[in-house]
């Protein structure tokens, strides 16, 4: 992981190096300073003087687009990672937990019931200005089940799966309607043109 991120900041630093306009990088045509380059001319530019417009390949705007989304593609790429990181480390030190929690519902303020998990029970904890235990399942089936349902939810995905069922019937109810509409209209046609 360590590797990737170093890869990916040295693309970075390449990149940035690359597209650098040669005077921000101090690059000079002889061995003077920012002074020597100020006083070239023997004394420095004056205020009234009016800066030459300068023509750049860098004003290109298909150029433009492209280094915003080259840079927009890697500060999201760094924003994943850093996410997967985190997740992961949080994962890690879930697991060398002896509670694990499954999940909670808030009841009010500061009120909730939490479920956690030890060894093979489940534990429904009631959280408030004190905690208490509501009730302790250690029925396997019951406990399998539960974490089951806790896998599910915790899917990122899985609230697709119910609410797609429902789109699926609401485009199927609406096909129907548009298709009774038009034999409903082309019956119709046809009695006015029997007539």
């Amino acid at each position: 992981m360590r590797q990737l991120i170093l890869g990916i900041m040295t693309l970075l630093l390449a990149s940035f190096l690359l597209t650098a306009p040669e005077e921000a990088l101090g690059a000079t045509d002889g061995d003077g300073s920012v002074k020597d380059w100020l006083t070239e001319d023997g004394n420095a530019p004056s205020q009234e003087e009016k800066p030459e417009e300068v023509e750049s390949a860098d004003t290109n705007i298909f150029f433009l687009l492209l280094k915003l989304v080259f840079y927009t593609i890697v500060v999201v790429g760094l924003i994943y990672l850093l996410i997967r990181f985190l997740s992961k480390r949080q994962h890690k030190l879930q697991h060398h937990s002896v509670f694990t929690p499954i999940g909670g519902t808030p009841l009010g303020n500061n009120k909730s019931v939490q479920m956690v998990k030890v060894g093979n029970s489940l534990y429904m904890l009631g959280v408030g200005d004190t905690v208490n235990l509501l009730k302790e399942i250690s029925d396997e089936e019951e406990v399998q089940r539960i974490m089951d349902t806790a896998r599910d939810q915790n899917t990122g995905f899985s609230f697709m799966t119910n609410k797609q069922t429902g789109i699926q019937d609401m485009v199927q109810a609406s096909l129907k309607r548009q298709r009774s509409k038009r034999t409903k209209y082309w019956d119709d046609d046809d009695r006015r043109d029997d007539k």
